[in-house]
């Protein structure tokens, strides 16, 4: 069991570092915006890394402790329910932080950041996909105490109307290869009568 939280821990430590660079790369974009939209979108997003950074920020320590201490890992123990549902928290924040990085990619597309961006979005991806398994051991380990409210993503839950889902964020189609899903996807969709989003719609939105 201690494993699995030295992965987390290893995990949120690259999304850690991932989300100061990705913060740095907006900064520029965010004090040199043409308008305010521009603006507004790019802080909207800056915030809530900002954020996340803060919570990671106070989690990762907090792992080292049930790391070394195996009798501290009960259901009985409310810090470390606490603990378990602030993971949870955070498999929404890979989530959220995949689908920030597709969205600076369609503006950074052509720029300098493009390969940095891409290389944080495909860890992102893979992490995103390894949490899952890790909470399902935890919850059932202790009892669903990792089953922490509103950490389930829109695209996950079973009582939302499909055609609001982005099918890459529904299953492991969120890895590494996002060209490859895109392209599957259109061809799926073909016969589907409901249009889906795209991330790069919401831009516009």
């Amino acid at each position: 069991m201690a494993a699995h939280f030295s992965d987390l821990k290893d995990m949120f430590i690259r999304t850690r570092e991932a989300i100061n660079d990705f913060m740095a790369i907006l900064t520029p974009r965010i004090e040199n915006a043409k308008d305010d939209h521009e603006r507004l979108y790019y802080h909207h997003i800056y915030e809530e890394e900002e954020q996340r950074l803060d919570r990671l920020n106070a989690l990762i320590p907090k792992l080292d402790f049930y790391i070394d201490n195996d009798g501290a890992r009960s259901a009985d123990n409310l810090e470390f329910v606490r603990l378990l549902q602030d993971i949870s928290l955070e498999k929404f924040g890979l989530h959220n932080f995949l689908e920030h990085l597709d969205l600076a990619l369609f503006s950074f597309k052509e720029t300098e950041h493009a390969e940095n961006l891409t290389r944080m979005r495909n860890i992102t991806a893979d992490d995103y996909q390894s949490i899952k398994p890790i909470l399902n051991t935890l919850n059932e380990e202790f009892d669903g105490a990792a089953a922490a409210a509103g950490s389930v993503p829109t695209d996950e839950k079973e009582d939302v109307a499909e055609h609001l889902k982005i099918e890459k964020y529904t299953s492991s189609a969120s890895g590494a290869h996002p060209e490859k899903h895109q392209k599957e996807a259109a061809v799926s969709s073909s016969s589907k009568p409901a249009k889906r989003l795209t991330v790069g719609s919401l831009k516009n939105i």
